[in-house]
């Protein structure tokens, strides 16, 4: 597996979230198509996913106040 792109720039710049994203997106598609070859289905991977990401941004949330 390759390693997350890093971002183009250290400090914030225009379309930095977008190049985050583009980042992330080949890793998350390999993960769903990996975890329907285990035998889960594409919903369960999304609402599983879903979860995932829901409680994770409730923690940083919670660190950065």
């Amino acid at each position: 597996m390759q390693p997350v792109k890093p971002p183009q720039e250290e400090n914030e710049y225009k379309n930095r979230s977008a190049d985050c994203r583009e980042a992330l997106e080949g890793k998350i598609q390999q993960l769903v198509e990996e975890s329907v070859r285990a035998g889960w289905s594409r919903a369960e991977v999304a609402a599983a996913l879903r979860d995932i990401v829901e409680d994770t941004a409730s923690v940083i949330e919670a660190h950065e106040e």
